[in-house]
This record gives structure tokens, sequence and C-alpha cells, in this order.
């Protein structure tokens, strides 16, 4: 096979608000000249994350049925069909995972499949992680843990967050736990380290790592290799609330703060595109762990129908009733 032909594949994964979306915009920043392919896989029926990129990318095929690695693998097979016919519009494939997914099913085809080897050859791993949550998101949820472990580049995100003594103390854990990978730190908001990580290569790891949940610093377990399979999203749910009313963005703040904040262990993740009536931009509303951010993105297209889009990812979400919330948080409800 011609080598012109092969498109190098990145797969990027990281737990739900890790920052993998910052991530690839700064790495598509970072190298202006490098036309980048983009599988972006979301869970449930509306993308938010595509509507967060940055438009300098060659192609994007957006996968929005469910976790990448329980839909395996007639999408993927049929993205990268799509991408193969393309080839000639972009240098390097990444596929951003869901924050859910496990990566070990996706990264088959392009171990085994004697073509998809040869024209997606595996460049690397990354998985990105947030300083102030992961151990407590690995002691919630196996998907981080196996994550990290399948990683090339671990990369410590949002380290502003928690403190140096501490963030000492969570790199030799995470390189303890993963010692085949490259521990890095990114150094603030859209700032990482892509000069080293460029020259990190994926290496397999030993498919026989399995562990235990409440796993401490101190104690690594290995066992038998153990089936996921679909089942591992069972817990999970996913819900979308559209209002056509403007919210008031004070009470809002304070509103998501407290739920979030009380919720922290069934609420994984928000996030939201809004509007406001006296302004043409974007308001992009997110929150992990207890952090609500708010920020402006980019305009409305012309074409845009203006519209307040909240998605909430996590379990038994149904009970907390947030409708009712969000509802009593738009401005005609707030006064």
């Amino acid at each position: 096979m011609n080598k012109s032909h092969a498109r190098p594949v990145t797969i990027l994964t990281g737990f739900l608000g890790a920052g993998k979306t910052t991530y690839l915009n700064a790495l598509m920043k970072s190298y202006p000249n490098k036309r980048f392919a983009i599988i972006e896989n979301e869970i449930g029926q509306l993308n938010v994350d595509s509507m967060l990129l940055t438009e300098n990318y060659g192609q994007l095929v957006p996968l929005q049925e469910g976790c990448l690695c329980c839909t395996l693998n007639d999408e993927l097979y049929s993205s990268l069909e799509l991408l193969y016919k393309k080839q000639d519009s972009f240098d390097e494939l990444v596929i951003e995972c869901t924050g859910l997914a496990i990566p070990t099913a996706i990264i088959e085809p392009f171990t085994t499949h004697p073509i998809f080897h040869n024209y997606f050859p595996l460049k690397k791993i990354i998985c990105l992680v947030d300083a102030a949550l992961v151990e407590d998101q690995i002691k919630e949820r196996d998907e981080v843990l196996r994550q990290i472990m399948a990683a090339d580049a671990i990369i410590i995100n949002k380290t502003n967050d928690v403190h140096p003594t501490y963030l000492d103390s969570l790199y030799n854990y995470l390189a303890n736990l993963n010692p085949l990978a490259k521990t890095l730190y990114s150094k603030g908001t859209m700032e990482f380290p892509f000069e080293i990580i460029e020259d990190i290569v994926y290496t397999k790891k030993i498919e026989t790592f399995s562990f235990l949940k409440n796993l401490s610093p101190n104690k690594t377990t290995i066992l038998g290799q153990s089936s996921f399979g679909k089942s591992h999203l069972n817990d999970i749910s996913t819900r979308i609330y559209t209002f056509a009313e403007e919210f008031n963005f004070v009470n809002l703040f304070l509103g998501l703060s407290k739920l979030v904040g009380k919720y922290t262990n069934r609420i994984y993740r928000v996030k939201g595109i809004a509007f406001k009536k006296d302004s043409d931009k974007k308001i992009i509303i997110q929150a992990v762990g207890s952090r609500i951010e708010m920020s402006y993105g980019s305009q409305w297209k012309q074409e845009d129908k203006k519209l307040n889009t909240m998605v909430f990812i996590g379990k038994e979400l149904d009970s907390l009733y947030i409708e009712r919330l969000l509802t009593k948080l738009l401005e005609n409800h707030s006064n």
C-alpha cells in the first residue's frame, strides 16, 4: 500500500466534562495547516459538542445514536468507509468518544482489521482527566479507569482547580495505574503540551487488566479479562429540554449550581446552548461536578432557530424534576 493513502487515527477519550472538545479545538488551532477529520460521538439525539467545535476541520462525521463502543461496528465502519472516499480532504482522523465509551472496543478495528489497519493506522490514544474529579469518578464509574488504562497519553486537565500538592499526588497515582502511558499536565484553558503529545505513539496494552471498584492508589488488582458489552450504560439516561422563552441567566446560574451541587453523584454532565434577545452570540452552558460555567460562543446563524436547549446526562434523572426547575428559571416565570 502507498503510505500516502494512510490517514493516522487519534482516539480521544475521557469521562464526561474532562475537556475533550476544548482539547480538540486547541489541537486544530495549534496545527492550522493540518486538516483534521473528526468522528464525534455523543449520547442522545442532540450533538451539542459539534456546535462547540471551531470550523477548522476537513470533515465532520457526527454519531449520536448512542455510545460508540456499544454501536460498533456498523456505524464506525460506515463512517470510515465514508472518510476513505474523502481522504483527499483531510490529513489525520480524530475520534472524539463519548465520555462513557470503553476505548478497547473502539480500538479493535484499527488493530485487527487489515484494511483499516493499513488505511487508518492507530496513532495514539489520549485520555483527558479532570484533576478535581477523577479519583471520585474512578470509584463511581468503571469506564473511567478503563479509559485511563487504554491510554498512551494521560492529560491531567483543569489543573487550576486543585492544590499543587494534590496535583503531584494525582500525577503519581495515574502514572502508577498506567505505567505504559505518558502522564502530562494541561497548562491552562486551551493550552496543552502538543509538542510532547505529537511524539507519543500507540502501544498495545495488556488486555487482561481489570479492576475492582473503590480502587485506591495503593491497591491494583489484576483479574481475568471481563466482558463489558452493551450493558455498561444501562443505568445512564440522557434528557433534553428545549424552551422557546429566554432564561433569567442569574437565576439559571444559581438554580443549576444548587441542583448539580446537591446531586453530583447523579448528574454527571450538563451541556446547553441558550440565547439572549439582545445578543447575536450563543451562550454556552456547561456543568461537571458542582461547577457551572456560562460563556459566549459563536454567533447564531441567520437560518438558526433560537432555542434554549439543555442536555443532562446522569442516572435517575426523572426523579429530580429538572424540567419543572428549568421552567421556573425562564424569564417570564422568574419575576
